[in-house]
């Protein structure tokens, strides 16, 4: 009788609050997952270059919303206007001769306009640009000038 005491007491015991953990766990999931069916669905240009950009930054920002690339499945469509200036050497050499810091003008400016894609209002837009002082930066300040884009909607959207 004492081997099977023994064998009651090793064996090991199933503490109450890892039943309540995997429901809160499940609940969790299923909290999430209603969310992200419940987001706004943003449709992106396939067709821009800069869409990839913005995606990206939409994601890396947490930007409440889904790219879709079905237009009618969009809450919201998203519009770019882009100006780039690659500068120039001369303008650099100038700028260090006049003012002792390299500049060579270049940057990047996006006007980025979000359309309700039901009423066709505009709800929110914003122009972001970034400088660099180097050439060949243009993929760095595109990405820059999305995460600036990306920042500015997600505040709006709270």
């Amino acid at each position: 009788m004492s081997t099977l005491v023994q064998e009651r007491e090793t064996q090991p015991k199933v503490a109450p609050f890892r039943i309540g953990r995997l429901v809160g766990m499940g609940l969790l999931l299923v909290l999430s997952t209603l969310a992200a069916a419940q987001q706004k669905k943003v449709y992106l240009e396939p067709d821009n270059g800069f869409s990839a950009y913005f995606s990206a930054a939409l994601q890396k920002k947490k930007v409440p919303v889904t790219v879709t690339t079905d237009p009618k499945q969009a809450d919201y469509t998203a519009q770019f206007q882009a100006k780039d200036n690659n500068g120039s050497v001369l303008k650099g050499v100038l700028n260090t001769l006049g003012a002792g810091n390299y500049d060579n003008g270049s940057f990047n400016q996006v006007v980025m306009t979000i359309v309700d894609a039901k009423s066709k209002d505009v709800v929110f837009s914003y122009t972001c640009k970034k400088s660099s002082q180097y050439m060949d930066a243009s993929s760095s300040l595109a990405t820059s000038v999305a995460e600036c884009l990306a920042k500015h909607w997600d505040k709006a959207l709270h």
